[in-house]
């Protein structure tokens, strides 16, 4: 029995999951848009967001589908509020990582990360006027989420090597890092990626639990998106690879229960007049956290 809806944030290979083979292609208006480069290809009151939906799940290819967003200039926000839009309180993100550690995580194995090093600069906050949400990042990700990720993951023959654990730090992009930059980030983190934040801490404020499943394509000093890598990631959307195991997961975590957020939101969110936040679907969602979170 489907309890939950489950969003997936990702791209290359997750699109190819039988779950989505059948799905049309559909637009939901979030009405957020991020940036100029955005509003170019939104109406004045926009910020679309490219959807597919099966039974119990839905797929957001996170750099748009009729439009590429690079990591740099991606509708992050717009992403996360559609997902809770469509009923979501559950995403599954996919991310094509690089490895800051060759010798212990290869291309090919599949990578939980617990923890994130943000080094984006990018904005991570839904709101501040109306309310203020004080999220607690501790844990980063969301446990059972992880649990269940790390599980399936060893039912199956998906990867050559599962890590269980692990420190993802992101970067801006569109670069990659220079030589120094991946010796410094090889000090205090596994994986190199772009993408996990700001989503991880904007799912938060929304009261959504999120996970990421990280794949290294590359080794941090090899990175080099014409040559080794994109064949990489071509075994990797092979069907038995991520696709066979994204549908797996989404299956387990349609049944999955999930407590509340209690440590990381109760107490932590100070409500104000919501009227104040311009955006209607945020605002909605502002009163339902306030309900939750602030009345207990």
């Amino acid at each position: 029995m489907v309890r939950n809806l489950v969003a997936v944030i990702g791209g290359s290979g997750v699109h190819d999951s039988p779950a989505f083979q059948d799905a049309v292609w559909k637009k939901i208006n979030t009405r957020l848009v991020e940036s100029e480069f955005l509003a170019d290809s939104c109406s004045e009151d926009g910020g679309f967001v490219e959807y597919q939906q099966g039974e119990g799940v839905i797929f957001i290819p996170r750099h748009g589908y009729t439009v590429r967003y690079g990591p740099s200039k991606t509708q992050y926000k717009a992403n996360i509020l559609a997902a809770k839009m469509l009923g979501a309180d559950i995403i599954i993100a996919t991310s094509a990582v690089g490895s800051l550690h060759g010798e212990r995580i290869r291309v090919e194995d599949l990578v939980i990360p617990d923890d994130y090093i943000d080094e984006s600069r990018r904005d991570d906050n839904f709101f501040g006027q109306g309310i203020v949400v004080h999220a607690n990042p501790r844990p980063a990700f969301s446990p059972e989420l992880r649990e269940l990720l790390i599980d399936e993951a060893k039912t199956g023959n998906y990867f050559q090597a599962i890590h269980d654990s692990g420190t993802y730090v992101v970067i801006p992009g569109d670069r990659f890092g220079t030589s120094v930059e991946g010796k410094k980030r090889a000090a205090y983190a596994d994986i190199v990626g772009m993408t996990v934040c700001p989503e991880a801490a904007l799912a938060l404020q929304l009261g959504m639990h999120y996970a990421c499943a990280a794949f290294p394509v590359d080794i941090d000093t090899d990175a080099n998106h014409e040559g080794q890598t994109l064949a990489v990631m071509q075994r990797l959307s092979a069907p038995e690879k991520v696709p066979a195991y994204v549908t797996a997961v989404v299956r387990r975590a349609q049944t999955l229960e999930l407590p509340d957020l209690l440590h990381q939101l109760q107490g932590n969110i100070i409500p104000g007049n919501v009227e104040h936040i311009a955006n209607p679907h945020l605002r909605i969602v502002a009163e339902g956290l306030v309900k939750k979170y602030c009345s207990k």
